[in-house]
């Protein structure tokens, strides 16, 4: 018996492998915990030459690439691109190629010069797109008006921008905060690797990397359209919306597990931007991402919520809608 891929039905990743499962020619960096290299729904996937770690000193080495002591990169990789190869499940471009660039440490932490370093990765290789699931270690939001933290808000500006001209374009989720993107003013998680302080913040604050000006916003919605509870929204903030409750996916051991998240949303929009690139392969980055815009479908706020804010067409919780694999694979 096959599993249930709800969420593959919920964005018409379904309709779409009836056209193309993608092009192999594209490839998707999981910049993220590392990948199971013997998965058997991802080894065929999995290019090597491309692939880094990027936890020692934020210094890129072509061995270690692999998953370690956590499954996430693993999980997020099968959403993408699991094989259609009779095991398991498929992901939303199953004929996709994945690289691991493996930013997180083994004791779960992602400090800015892994990641600054995984950015540059993809974008000196040019991998056309890739999925960040992710916020970078330890503050949920880095200000620009704070002299310790500002250097990391502008480096990471610097390094999605060169990632964007070298044709990269960038997914990354939303975080799992239940938090107001739009409309900013404590945290109290931060710093995550000590003792955390409850500090007042602005909207100069980013979570990083998904309020960077180049990279897709994705937040998380259930089986039935709602946004998740754990998802954080925001008005002129969110771009788009995927599945992201209970998304069964590849996980560590060989295995396929439940795991819920705006990390388990984003690849789908990681999915559907590979597929874009499949149908339209001289596209930029921004003009992948008008694509996915418009071909998203608009999704309302739901009634009597009022945090959620803005039109039917573009508001807080869905963006410019719920991304749609099939239109992005007619061409």
């Amino acid at each position: 018996m096959e599993p249930d891929q709800w969420n593959n039905r919920l964005i018409n990743a379904d309709k779409a492998h009836q056209i193309t499962d993608g092009d192999r020619k594209v490839t998707v960096a999981i910049v993220d915990s590392g990948i199971e290299a013997d998965h058997p729904d991802l080894k065929a996937n999995i290019v090597p030459s491309l692939s880094v770690n990027c936890t020692v000193s934020g210094v890129p080495d072509s061995a270690g690439w692999e998953a370690t002591t956590s499954s996430h990169g693993t999980h997020v990789a099968g959403t993408v691109a699991a094989a259609r190869n009779g095991v398991g499940i498929v992901g939303v471009a199953p004929a996709v190629k994945l690289a691991s660039v493996k930013v997180v440490n083994d004791d779960g932490f992602i400090y800015p010069e892994y990641a600054l370093c995984g950015t540059m990765w993809t974008a000196r290789k040019q991998i056309p797109v890739a999925n960040h699931s992710y916020y970078i270690d330890p503050f949920q939001f880095w200000c620009g008006d704070q002299v310790d933290q500002a250097p990391v808000v502008e480096a990471m500006r610097r390094a999605y921008a060169f990632a964007d001209k070298r044709g990269v374009v960038n997914a990354a989720a939303a975080g799992n905060s239940a938090y107001d993107l739009a409309n900013k003013g404590t945290d109290d998680t931060s710093p995550n690797d000590s003792t955390p302080i409850q500090r007042t913040i602005n909207n100069s604050c980013l979570d990083i990397p998904t309020e960077l000006p180049v990279v897709v916003t994705v937040s998380a919605i259930d089986s039935a359209s709602a946004l998740a509870s754990f998802s954080n929204y925001g008005e002129g903030v969110i771009d788009v919306a995927a599945p992201g409750r209970r998304i069964l996916s590849t996980y560590m051991g060989q295995r396929w597990l439940l795991l819920s998240g705006t990390s388990m949303a984003s690849p789908h929009v990681a999915g559907v931007l590979a597929l874009l690139k499949g149908t339209h392969p001289n596209a930029t980055p921004q003009q992948l991402v008008a694509l996915l815009k418009a071909q998203a479908t608009d999704h309302a706020c739901p009634a009597g919520d009022a945090r959620c804010t803005g039109t039917p067409a573009n508001n807080a919780f869905y963006g410019d809608g719920i991304v749609d694999a099939l239109k992005a694979v007619k061409r």
